[in-house]
């Protein structure tokens, strides 16, 4: 045991006899061995505080993860290089030395950690403008994914493919990002179509527009739109342009691709031909050529030619898919709206909005604010009363209704409630009164079309007036001047 105890003693006494000159200024072996057991311990109680930091102590404070992550990183390095130095000095360690290597190591340390250095002020730039944050979708040159972590190094991309992409943070400082969650809780997906030309543009923006309702992951607001982009070598070019909420994003491939068969579905039930590349040939002197061809080709020519109701059952179908299509029709055979032509029904439809409800699903009730118009797509609708517990109709596809309360601002004066599974199509008041205001012909035509139907709208001033709804001024105009009025009033025309 005493020679145990006289070699640790031995072994104490060399190391600290060991002196190294650095400079003017000498250390000892032991006096390196205690910086490096001090650094060990104050290492881990730093990264301690710092998970402590960001798991409890901040979370109520800093709600943004990134935020508080590079809160609990700064704080914790803090803290951390304080202890280091206070205890330095408690113990006695010459800290002069620590100036001695720093000043001969500074230059090296400095050209080795100047990427450190640069990500670190660029990961706290990052933070503080918050242009991005955890869980934002981002493209940052071809690569996209969602924001996993921010560090003081580093921004951590998950990547659609599972794998996880580590980028310095002075990239998100010095380059383009492309971020699909900042401020909006949207993104639009833009689908290119190449339409034939020949093409009922009016069918086909509502046949565009159906199929873009019908995907579930597609908003009703921001509406859909139909963006004509011009007149191509082959085909229409037209863009069906759709919101989606920024949390579907990483799947747009996906909705892209549903809404794709979808599109493709619609088309072809509507007859509706999907441009190719393709060439008109003009042949001189075709009857001698006519002459030349193989004998079966000519007997198919000639049956064709001898059976043209081959040719008229072709306009048979192509007519008969207009007419599935109820929203074209639902206007036309509206009588405050059936003076309008086609392109100025596009403008409607393209404004409008597919809403579904479930069997026995209210719609409005009696004395809502008529703040719509609706076309019945598909299902029924009942029509009724509660104060004389009594049915009014049943609306079938294609009957048009609360066109009057959206565009005289009356209430509703009666209940309607879904008898089956119901598809509507809308257009609310913003959008409508937003078409009117940028087309003032429309304004016009439609105020012209309701001073037809005087006696009818003479009843709906007398229910407003029973209820208190008009002023003084209102009850002494006379019908036309009052229809005028109030239309323009309501849509701040």
């Amino acid at each position: 045991m005493d020679k145990v105890n006289k070699l640790l003693r031995d072994g104490f006494s060399l190391i600290d006899s060991a002196q190294f000159q650095i400079g003017r200024t000498q250390i000892s072996l032991a006096d390196i061995i205690q910086l490096i057991i001090f650094f060990i311990l104050i290492l881990f109680t730093t990264i301690y505080f710092n998970t402590f930091l960001k798991k409890r102590g901040l979370k109520r404070l800093i709600i943004d993860q990134g935020s508080r992550y590079i809160t609990a990183n700064l704080i914790s390095y803090s803290i951390g290089t304080f202890l280091f130095l206070l205890i330095l000095q408690l113990t006695g360690f010459n800290l002069s030395v620590l100036a001695v290597i720093g000043g001969g190591l500074g230059l090296g340390i400095g050209i080795g950690l100047q990427d450190i250095a640069r990500n670190f002020i660029s990961g706290i730039t990052v933070l503080m403008e918050r242009r991005i944050k955890i869980g934002d979708f981002i493209q940052f040159e071809d690569i996209e994914g969602y924001i996993k972590e921010i560090s003081t190094r580093a921004v951590i991309l998950q990547l659609k493919d599972g794998a996880s992409m580590v980028i310095p943070n002075y990239q998100f400082v010095e380059n383009k990002i492309k971020n699909y969650s900042h401020e909006n809780y949207w993104s639009t997906l833009i689908i290119p179509i190449g339409i034939a030309y020949g093409t009922d543009t009016v069918l086909l923006t509502e046949t565009l527009l159906l199929a873009a309702y019908s995907e579930d992951h597609v908003l009703q607001e921001p509406p859909a739109q139909i963006i004509f982009r011009g007149f191509g070598n082959n085909a229409l070019d037209i863009e069906l342009w759709v919101a989606i909420q920024n949390h579907h994003i990483f799947f747009k491939e996906e909705i892209i691709s549903t809404l794709l068969f979808t599109i493709e579905h619609q088309l072809q039930e509507n007859n509706i031909t999907v441009a190719f590349p393709q060439r008109d040939i003009w042949i001189r002197n075709s009857e001698f050529l006519q002459g030349m061809l193989p004998r079966n080709i000519r007997k198919s020519e000639e049956l064709q030619s001898s059976h043209p109701q081959m040719i008229s059952e072709e306009v048979n179908i192509a007519s008969q898919a207009k007419e599935k299509i109820s929203i074209i029709n639902g206007f036309k055979n509206n009588k405050y709206f059936s003076s309008l032509s086609k392109p100025e029904i596009r403008k409607f439809i393209e404004i409008g909005q597919v809403y579904f409800l479930g069997k026995s699903e209210m719609l409005f009730v009696e004395g809502d604010k008529g703040d719509a118009f609706y076309i019945v797509l598909s299902g029924e609708l009942e029509v009724f009363t509660e104060k004389l517990d009594k049915t009014l109709s049943v609306l079938h596809p294609g009957d048009f209704f609360g066109e009057i309360s959206l565009m005289l601002g009356i209430p509703r004066t009666a209940s309607i409630k879904a008898l089956t599974d119901t598809r509507l199509f809308s257009i609310k008041h913003q959008y409508f009164e937003k078409l009117l205001q940028n087309n003032a012909e429309f304004s016009e035509i439609i105020m012209q079309t309701l001073e037809r139907y005087q006696e009818e709208l003479s009843d709906r001033k007398k229910e407003l007036e029973e209820k208190g709804l008009l002023t003084s001024q209102e009850n002494q105009i006379n019908m036309i001047s009052w229809i005028r009025r109030r239309f323009k009033q309501i849509f701040n025309l």
